[in-house]
C-alpha cells in the first residue's frame, strides 16, 4: 500500500532573512518528498522559524508554543519544532521549558533541516542543534530546486555580523560574518531568472562587508549580476553606515538595474547615543553618505531605522534624532522604543533606563514628524507614471500590487493575471503614507503588458 506522503506547516517570524530560510526549509524538505499543508493543525511537522531581535516578538512565539500544547496532546506524532535565532539563543533550554517541543536548531543548521526531522520521525528522540559552524570567511549553501519563482525573491548571500552593537542580539544568534562565493550566488540568480524571477534582493546581516576576508566585495557581485540576461531589477539590503563605501554609493548612479531605494538605519541623531550603541559613526558621517548617495542618484529613496529611549537618552539627545529625521526626509522608517535583550553589551547600561512612558511618548512625538514626510513624498507621485513590478493579486481588495523603482508598494486597479511578472507603467491616481493607487496606462487599449527596461525615468519620480 502506497505511504502517504508528510505534510508539513512553517510558520514565520522575523525579517527577510528568516522568510529566505523558510522558504530553502520548505524546499529541501519537498525535495525529500514532504507536502506543503496551509493548515497548522493537519500537519505532520509544525516548524517555527522565529526572531529574537526584540522582546515581543519572543513572546509571540512563547506564546505560540504554549497554544500548540493542546495540538501535539491531540496528535503526539506531530513533529514540533523551533528555528532560527531563539532556537539558537535558547537551545536546550527551550526544550526544558516546553515539554511538548520536539526539535530545536539554530540559523546555521537551516540547510540540515531533513536529517534532524527523520531523525525525531524515526527515533521519537528530542534534538538540539544550536552551534555554529566552524568559523571561516566563506560558506556553501546546497542549491534548492524551484519549480518556479517569484517576480520578486530575497537571496541571502552572507550570514552573522561582526559589529556588536550594544543593543543588538545578532552576533550572538547569527555568529560571525561569512559569505558565499560570487559564483555560487550568481548560479542561483540564473536558477531563479529562468524560473521567473525579475527583480533579486540580495540579503545580509551587515550587507556592505560582503566577502569580508576574501578576494571579492559586494561591489563585484553588483556588477555581475547586473549583467545577467533576464534580471530586470537589484536591491539590497541591510547597509551600515560605517561600512557603505563610495564604490557601492556610486554605483547607484550608473548601474540602471540598481534600484534607486537604500536602507541605511541611523538608530540615533545623538553622536553619544551613537557611542553607546557603539555603532561606529557619528551624526556629521551620516549625514555625508546621505549627501553623496543624493549627489550620485538624485531620486534615490532612502529608508531607515531609529531607536529611542536607549538609555541614557536624555530629551535633547532625543531631539537631535527629531531633527535628523527633518532633515534627510526618508521615504519609509521603522522606529522601535529600545527593547534590553538579555546577553547585549547593553545590559551594563541597567539602571539608567528610560521610563516607559517617556519612550512611548517620544515614539508617539517621531511618528507625528515621519508620517507626514512619507505622506507627502508619496502624494508627488499623484498625476505622474511610476514602473511597477507586478508581484501578485493582493486578495483581499481583488487588485494587483507590486513595487516602483523607490520600492513604493503600488496598488493596480486594473491589472489582469497576464501582469504579473512584468513591469507595467502606472498612472498614480492616489497615495496616502503607506501605499500608491493606480492604474495600468496601456490597459485600456487591451494591449499586452509590456516589460520595460529599467531606466531612471526623471518624469516618472517626485521632483
Amino acid at each position: 500500500m502506497e505511504v502517504a506522503p508528510k505534510k508539513v506547516h512553517i510558520k514565520t517570524f522575523g525579517c527577510q532573512m528568516n522568510v529566505y530560510d523558510s522558504n530553502r526549509m520548505l524546499g529541501l524538505l519537498q525535495e525529500r518528498g514532504f507536502v506543503v499543508e496551509p493548515d497548522l493543525r493537519e500537519a505532520d511537522v509544525v516548524l517555527i522559524n522565529t526572531c529574537s531581535i526584540r522582546a515581543k516578538s519572543e513572546q509571540k512565539v512563547l506564546s505560540l508554543l504554549g497554544e500548540l500544547k493542546g495540538l501535539k496532546d491531540k496528535k503526539p506524532e506531530t513533529v514540533l519544532g523551533i528555528s532560527g535565532c531563539i532556537g539558537q539563543r535558547m537551545g536546550r533550554t527551550l526544550l526544558h521549558r516546553v515539554p511538548h517541543l520536539d526539535l530545536v536548531f539554530g540559523p546555521d543548521s537551516v540547510d540540515r533541516v531533513v536529517p534532524l526531522v527523520e531523525e525525531v520521525m524515526a527515533r521519537g528522540a528530542r534534538l538540539v542543534e544550536a552551534e555554529f559552524e566552524k568559523m571561516s570567511r566563506a560558506y556553501v549553501q546546497p542549491a534548492v530546486v524551484l519549480d518556479k519563482a517569484k517576480p520578486s525573491e530575497y537571496l541571502t548571500i552572507m550570514k552573522g555580523c561582526d559589529h556588536f552593537c550594544t543593543y543588538c542580539i545578532v552576533p550572538y544568534v547569527r555568529g560571525r560574518e561569512k559569505s558565499r562565493a560570487i559564483a555560487e550566488v550568481l548560479e542561483d540568480v540564473r536558477k531563479l531568472v529562468d524560473r521567473g524571477t525579475k527583480e533579486i534582493v540580495f540579503l545580509g546581516q551587515n550587507i556592505n562587508t560582503y566577502g569580508k576576508g576574501t578576494e571579492e566585495n559586494l561591489a563585484q557581485l553588483i556588477e555581475r549580476a547586473h549583467e545577467i540576461e533576464g534580471l530586470e531589477r537589484i536591491r539590497y539590503v541591510t547597509s551600515h553606515p560605517r561600512d557603505l563605501g563610495m564604490d557601492l554609493i556610486e554605483q547607484f548612479g550608473k548601474l540602471p538595474k540598481l534600484m534607486p531605494a537604500l536602507h541605511l538605519p541611523f538608530q540615533s541623531g545623538s553622536n553619544r547615543i551613537l557611542k553607546r550603541m557603539s555603532r561606529l559613526y557619528t551624526r556629521e558621517d551620516y549625514l555625508l553618505k546621505v549627501e553623496a548617495l543624493r549627489k550620485a542618484c538624485p531620486e534615490i529613496a532612502l529608508s531607515t531605522d531609529a531607536i529611542v529611549g536607549f538609555p541614557g537618552e536624555t530629551e535633547e539627545e532625543f531631539e537631535e534624532t527629531l531633527t535628523l529625521m527633518e532633515q534627510v526626509k526618508f521615504s519609509l522608517a521603522f522606529m522601535f522604543k529600545y527593547s534590553p535583550r538579555p546577553g547585549t553589551r547593553a545590559m551594563i547600561y541597567a539602571g539608567e533606563e528610560v521610563p516607559e512612558k517617556i519612550k512611548e511618548a517620544r515614539l508617539a512625538r517621531l511618528l507625528k514628524v515621519v508620517y507626514p514626510q512619507i505622506d507627502a513624498e508619496n502624494r508627488q507621485y499623484i498625476g505622474k507614471i511610476t514602473p511597477v513590478l507586478i508581484e501578485a493579486m493582493d486578495k483581499k481588495d481583488m487588485n494587483f500590487t507590486g513595487r516602483n523603482p523607490a520600492g513604493k508598494l503600488v496598488h493596480v486597479f486594473n491589472a489582469g493575471a497576464a501582469c504579473v511578472g512584468k513591469v507595467i507603467d502606472v498612472e498614480v491616481t492616489d497615495a496616502n503614507g503607506s501605499n500608491l493607487k493606480g492604474y495600468y496606462v496601456h490597459a485600456e487599449r487591451n494591449a499586452e503588458p509590456k516589460t520595460i527596461k529599467p531606466r531612471r525615468a526623471a518624469e516618472a519620480l517626485p521632483a
